[in-house]
């Protein structure tokens, strides 16, 4: 998967974090909900003022839709599942994640 389509699953996944819509990012942001589909879709690429805004209205480092999940060789499926589960990862805390890490390990049993 290329590095377009897995910065759009990141600003996804954060979008999702937040609990906003692609309606509401895209009024906070005074773009159009096309242009948000597209950037999450990874049809275009976000420019260095898009991403820096990005940042401002989602409250997260630039940085962060660069860190990505898996390899550069996975499926848009698990690369989507990756992201979900590192974003909701980073909203528990230290208790529940442990639990959460444990009940996986079960599973790969």
């Amino acid at each position: 998967m290329d590095t377009k389509k897995r910065v759009g699953l990141r600003i996804r996944a954060i979008r999702k974090q937040k609990e906003l819509t692609q309606d509401q990012l895209a009024e906070l942001m005074g773009r159009s909900v096309d242009a948000i589909s597209n950037l999450e879709r990874g049809v275009s690429h976000p420019s260095f003022e898009t991403l820096e805004r990005l940042s401002e209205t989602l409250e997260v480092p630039v940085k962060s839709f660069f860190e990505f999940e898996g390899g550069a060789d996975i499926s848009a499926k698990r690369a989507t599942l990756l992201e979900e589960l590192a974003t909701v990862a980073t909203q528990l805390k230290d208790k529940e994640l442990e639990i959460g890490v444990k009940q996986l390990k079960a599973l790969v049993r």
